[in-house]
């Protein structure tokens, strides 16, 4: 393609510079082999054929380039001067940086630590292959606002280890999601996301993702615990261990996608840590769904903390037991932290200042202008005032002395508002008489200022209990060391109760959830008993189930009903065979009794009633514990569940090479997890929940208590019923 300016052909179609004789064209200068224009940022030159930029490329300050016939040792910042690897790349990225990766293999030395609002795009999806160097290390770090885009990820890992999750190391805070797009994961064992509540700050523990294929035989599509949390749509999982895993109180939504082969689907394990406790303060009758409860939990004084500021751990101590556990929020504020983070502490002379005793606000005027801004902590000391406590006018200091003189170990105040560049404005607090500014006064920055910040709110999870009266949080990491002075309170957050939230009442009671099999027995002729044993609860109602008998064994136990108010695993016994003495044996699996919230009221002075989703076959009376957990939860729509079971070997897992699909692996809900689902199988049955599901080989629409064809004409007055 021929290149004119101007309508003059200057490049022909072979790259020949033709018309040199012409000097100058709206400056650009023209020379035998050579064109330079110096009307644009920085300057461009042809060289002979025109097949290679000069070093003098216009620089794009805010792009870095990553090329396999790059250095390291290159800035980045022109294609003719990439950057050989993505690590090179990320150390030179700041907020705002796109890394425009090129084609090729890149065997990176990972973890690969993605700085706050940084873009790391490939060429190409299959031509952009990233290979870890370190084995038993994840691959890349996230930050807030990541994003990553177009590229595979092949190599070994050890298992467990995350090609995408937070830094265990440096714990940071998220007001903005890492995004993953368009990208293969090909590393066996490997988990392609994984988002750990736990090891982030702030509003969203979370991740996105969009057309993310993980061929990671054996590994974890996508892991989400701690609270963690992720909207994940067109995932596509083959061969994995587990296509999508909620745990701890883990949740993500889940629409488009597709789980192909592998052991299990969608597994939703647990609830969180206990979040706070509720007390009943009305009595209740059985069957009743609506509860009053006091919300109000203690403050607790803080006395001591010490923070790393490389990490950004917080241990505080405090003045009491504060019953606190591993998980629960806890709101920290007006601790006071010595900070050197000004490089120049300037003293200021005080001329004047004038205080309102009934607000609190003191505004000072100083002799010359200061360097403050609003929210700024400054100090001050030795200002003199007068005032009239009933004993005639005197004058004192202010702030008063500490120790005896009843002042504070230090004086730390945010200044509010700057009305002149020689004054500023400052709440002292109120008082009761009023005060006149005498003379003296000096001011300057202080060192000792408000923490946390509120820069990353003021909530933090508890990660460590090193005492009855110390716990740890991460609160953020700082470029500078912190040094505790004083004060300071820790309270439990109470949030109002949601949607997303289940409870207990008083004890925690369990159902029978699977019977598994121990050994088959022979001599079956015929369906043999299966009783289970009681409840020790008066409340109770024993779980049934029914056998399935294949070529003389017990192959299989059916839960009939799943029973309620355990308190221990039952006994489980069937009858003895027709011929022999060869009885089969099981065991039962019980998962614990949660109730979902439904609704609730605001908290007001500590009080709130919430509504749960099901009757509480007891009564409960004044004073009875209720925890509250955050449940874990998976709600996928539209999901794709083929051949889910048959294993993780691509080899052995199809059907023709004997691959057999467990239809109960592919919805997996553990120890009070919730996984709300419409379904699609390998066959085409269609699936709502547990509660409906569509046959289409057989042409039937079956629930939990009916089954009937589609090819009879049915209404839903006749569906509720049961009839034909």
């Amino acid at each position: 393609m021929a290149i004119k300016i101007q309508g003059t052909t200057i490049i022909d179609d072979s790259r020949k510079i033709i018309n040199a004789g012409i000097s100058s064209i709206s400056g650009v200068s023209i020379n035998t082999g050579i064109i330079t224009s110096s009307d644009q940022v920085g300057i461009v030159t042809y060289y002979g054929d025109a097949s290679n930029l000069s070093k003098n490329f216009p620089l794009v300050r805010n792009i870095l380039y990553v090329s396999k016939n790059g250095n390291d040792g290159n800035p980045g910042t022109r294609l003719s001067e990439p950057k050989a690897t993505i690590k090179s790349a990320l150390t030179g990225a700041t907020t705002g940086t796109v890394i425009k990766v090129s084609a090729g293999t890149y065997i990176e030395n990972n973890p690969l630590t993605i700085p706050t609002q940084v873009s790391v795009i490939g060429d190409s999806l299959r031509e952009v292959s990233i290979q870890p160097l370190n084995a038993d290390k994840d691959l890349f770090y996230v930050s807030s606002g990541n994003y990553v885009a177009e590229m595979s990820f092949t190599g070994s890992m050890n298992s467990g280890k995350a090609i995408f999750t937070f830094n265990p190391d440096q714990v940071g805070y998220f007001d903005q999601s890492p995004y993953v797009q368009n990208c293969t994961n090909f590393i066996s064992n490997s988990i392609g996301l994984n988002i750990d509540g736990s090891e982030a700050i702030g509003p969203l523990k979370s991740m996105v993702l969009d057309s993310y294929t993980q061929y990671n035989q054996g590994g974890i599509g996508v892991s989400i615990t701690n609270e963690g949390y992720a909207q994940l749509v067109s995932l596509f999982t083959i061969c994995d261990d587990v296509s999508v895993y909620c745990g701890s109180g883990g949740a993500c939504d889940l629409t488009n996608s597709n789980s192909s082969f592998g052991n299990y689907g969608l597994v939703a394990d647990a609830v969180s840590s206990k979040k706070y406790t509720g007390i009943i303060t009305q009595a209740v009758p059985e069957n009743s769904d609506t509860f009053v409860l006091n919300l109000n939990t203690p403050t607790l004084n803080i006395n001591n903390a010490s923070y790393n500021n490389a990490t950004g751990l917080t241990t505080i101590t405090v003045n009491s037991n504060h019953n606190f556990n591993v998980g629960m929020g806890v709101k920290i504020s007006g601790l006071k932290f010595n900070c050197n983070s000004v490089n120049t502490v300037t003293n200021y002379n005080i001329s004047t200042a004038n205080y309102t005793s009934s607000t609190g606000i003191l505004t000072v005027t100083t002799s010359t202008n200061h360097n403050f801004n609003v929210g700024i902590s400054v100090t001050m000391s030795n200002l003199v005032f007068s005032c009239n406590s009933g004993g005639g006018i005197s004058t004192a200091y202010f702030p008063p002395a500490p120790g005896d003189n009843n002042g504070s170990s230090n004086y730390v105040f945010n200044v509010i508002s700057i009305p002149a560049s020689n004054q500023f404005v400052v709440n002292v607090g109120t008082s009761t008489i009023t005060h006149s500014y005498v003379d003296n006064g000096v001011v300057s920055i202080s060192t000792i200022s408000d923490f946390p910040s509120g820069n990353y709110g003021y909530i933090f999870e508890v990660v460590s209990i090193p005492s009855s009266t110390s716990f740890s949080v991460y609160t953020g990491v700082s470029t500078f060391s912190h040094t505790y002075a004083s004060g300071g309170t820790a309270k439990i957050n109470v949030s109002r109760p949601f949607d997303g939230q289940v409870v207990y009442f008083g004890d925690l009671y369990y159902t029978a959830n699977k019977i598994r099999v121990s050994a088959g027995g022979t001599g079956y002729t015929s369906t043999p008993t299966v009783t289970i044993s009681s409840p020790s609860t008066f409340w109770g109602v024993p779980a049934s189930a029914v056998a399935e008998i294949s070529n003389g064994s017990v192959s299989v136990i059916n839960i009939v009903s799943n029973g309620r108010g355990y308190t221990t695993p039952p006994s489980i016994t069937i009858s003895s065979p027709n011929v022999g003495i060869n009885t089969a044996t099981a065991t039962i699996e019980l998962v614990p009794t949660y109730y979902a919230i439904l609704s609730s009221t605001p908290v007001s002075s500590g009080i709130c009633t919430i509504k749960v989703g099901e009757n509480l076959p007891y009564s409960v009376g004044i004073g009875t514990e209720v925890p509250f957990f955050k449940q874990s939860r998976v709600l996928a729509s539209g999901h794709s569940l083929e051949y889910i079971g048959s294993g993780t070997e691509i080899a052995t897992a199809l059907p023709a090479q004997g691959g057999v699909t467990i239809q109960d692996n592919e919805i997996d809900m553990r120890n009070g997890g919730l996984v709300v689902f419409t379904s699609t199988d390998q066959s085409g049955n269609f699936r709502i929940g547990d509660g409906v599901a569509i046959n289409q080989q057989t042409g039937t629409i079956s629930g939990s208590f009916y089954s009937k064809s589609l090819f009879s004409s049915m209404t839903p007055y006749i569906l509720a019923l049961g009839g034909e």
